[in-house]
């Protein structure tokens, strides 16, 4: 069980179907590595089909939440999806991955000592790409001005906000400064998935240099 559940309101639109792919993403993510997450979807998912259930039901029948949240108990938590074909080099990533990963994913160094991977979604406007940094490195110093996803896949991260291992969902900090450090504990490298509704702002010495470059998706 993770550390750091996504937000219920986050998972509620995710059982609804509701969220764009590049969050949905993220969250399916959570979902494939948290049992906890998991039951929470499917008992919003219950929930769902119940009340569709109910518009159906006769109008002297008079519709109780409560009723079917208690039910909910033995509803029995399926088992997380296993990958049936994992990638070389990729075995620790979740089965909702695979589909974006390709036939030959390959690592890019990017500036600040980080390597990506991005991960094309036609139709969303969101950033998504996954991340890895070496234990000890981090991300520039940054805040953002949109909303963040991020979902650990591998080893893990500490910043302002806490430390995040694998399963553990992170909504970015918003307007307060961060600064990503990967755990140096069991020498393994951080691997996320990202998710950016609009680009960060670097704040650190040379923030204002680099910008304009991260505007333009260039860093």
């Amino acid at each position: 069980m993770s550390r750091h559940q996504a937000p219920e309101e986050l998972l509620l639109d995710f059982a609804a179907g509701a969220l764009p792919q590049g969050p949905s993403l993220a969250v399916a993510l959570h979902v494939a590595l948290d049992p906890a997450a998991r039951r929470t979807v499917q008992d919003f998912q219950a929930v769902g089909g119940a009340l569709l259930e109910s518009e159906n039901a006769t109008p002297f029948e008079e519709f109780a939440l409560d009723k079917v949240l208690g039910k909910l108990d033995g509803i029995p938590v399926e088992a997380a999806p296993v990958a049936p074909k994992p990638v070389p080099g990729f075995e620790w990533a979740p089965a909702p991955l695979l589909p974006y990963l390709g036939r030959n994913p390959r690592w890019h160094k990017a500036l600040g000592g980080f390597e990506n991977i991005p991960i094309h979604i036609p139709g969303d406007t969101h950033r998504v790409e996954l991340l890895r940094l070496m234990p000890g490195r981090g991300l520039p110093q940054h805040h953002h001005v949109g909303q963040e996803y991020t979902v650990v896949m591998h080893g893990g991260f500490t910043d302002s906000t806490g430390n995040y291992g694998v399963g553990d969902f992170a909504v970015g900090p918003g307007e307060h400064d961060h600064e990503p450090v990967a755990d140096t504990d069991d020498g393994q490298p951080c691997i996320a998935l990202i998710v950016l509704e609009r680009p960060i702002v670097l704040t650190g010495p040379w923030g204002r240099w680099f910008n304009p470059l991260v505007k333009r998706g260039w860093l």
